[in-house]
């Protein structure tokens, strides 16, 4: 899907793969979804395709169908994880390419571009829906149901689909280092990134936290879209708009790192600490003990403070930039004053004599 000028290159070489690697990836997840329309394969294609580890229950007479995870999970990630290739490809050949041959950018400001050109659907895509499934759970008029409903083992379909597609879109990132040719500077800081995501929303879906995550990566997830936003706008020559939009993407940065301080210790600390129990209880999910509590509550307030100190390196960084301009046009400023006022502030050097000429 990716450009295909100039020379073909050698098939199954490097540069082939990175050209052509969105059709790879998308004729993988044809031989899946082809698996569903035979019997014989149709179980194993369900496994990849479908949400598993399924729980039907009797709800006032009626049937409900409730989810779980389980290790068949895995299966499922890795296919999304090869459709979020696809995805990215596309965004990318058909969208930002050809932003990119309107706006002639730098390099790095090319790499900016498409960087925050492909994050931000995901960003705003997983807002919208998370604030449409906190609605429909009625979580933000009753905050205690994050804690009294725990352990959250059973789920609907759409959080169960919601938390697959947000792994399998934190695991596609780190292939997608090497198809975009990522610069080697950059590599570790992603890679830290993505390790992070992956690191809490893994480990609040298989610990039962799955309400609790909803809210948390809601919150997280407005100023990444706003910062995105913000970038494209920047990448494009709108630097004026940018900065307000960068000034709002601060504010509301550091009102999230607060909001999700206050409402780790308010649920992990205080409401779960309610219900506490002494041994970790597999069967049931619930891993509600001290020890987990407080290794929840220093992962979240560490990462958090982490997030801020690079923020404001950043920040200080920028302002040091801009601080040698101001310097050098003062002082040709000085310059230009003292040769208009006849030596009195600024005296001229004085000239060795001419010799005369006979």
């Amino acid at each position: 899907m990716r450009g295909k000028k100039g020379k073909n290159p050698p098939i199954l070489s490097q540069e082939f793969l990175i050209q052509n690697h969105g059709d790879i990836v998308s004729c993988f997840c044809m031989v899946f979804m082809v698996g569903l329309m035979f019997q014989a394969t149709q179980p194993l294609a369900q496994v990849f395709i479908a949400a598993q580890h399924n729980v039907t229950t009797e709800v006032e007479g009626r049937t409900q169908v409730n989810y779980t995870n389980g290790m068949k999970d895995l299966c499922t990630i890795f296919f999304y994880s090869l459709c979020w290739i696809v995805v990215h490809a596309v965004i990318q050949e058909y969208i930002l390419d050809r932003f990119n041959k309107r706006f002639h950018m730098s390099k790095t400001k090319h790499s900016k571009f498409n960087d925050s050109g492909n994050m931000l659907p995901f960003y705003l895509l997983s807002i919208g829906v998370a604030i449409d499934l906190i609605t429909k759970l009625e979580i933000i008029p009753k905050v205690s149901k994050l804690w009294e409903t725990y352990p959250q083992t059973e789920m609907t379909f759409m959080i169960k689909f919601y938390f697959i597609l947000q792994i399998a879109y934190w695991i596609h990132c780190f292939p997608e280092l090497y198809f975009t040719k990522t610069r080697r500077e950059e590599i570790a800081n992603k890679v830290t990134i993505y390790s992070l995501y992956l690191l809490f929303i893994s480990s609040a879906y298989i610990m039962s936290g799955s309400h609790i995550a909803l809210i948390l990566l809601t919150i997280h997830y407005i100023p990444e879209a706003l910062f995105n936003l913000t970038r494209l706008i920047h990448c494009a020559g709108k630097t004026e708009l940018s900065q307000h939009g960068f000034l709002i993407w601060a504010i509301t940065f550091l009102l999230a790192r607060i909001a999700t301080i206050s409402l780790t210790i308010l649920i992990v600390w205080f409401g779960l600490g309610k219900s506490q129990i002494e041994k970790i209880d597999f069967i049931s999910g619930n891993f509600n003990i001290q020890t987990v509590r407080i290794a929840w509550l220093a992962a979240v307030v560490l990462v958090q403070a982490w997030m801020a100190w690079n923020f404001i390196m950043f920040q200080v960084q920028r302002y040091r930039e801009s601080i040698p301009a101001r310097p050098a046009r003062s002082a040709d400023k000085k310059k230009s004053k003292g040769t208009k006022q006849n030596g009195k502030s600024s005296p001229r050097p004085k000239q060795s004599p001419r010799p005369k000429q006979e």
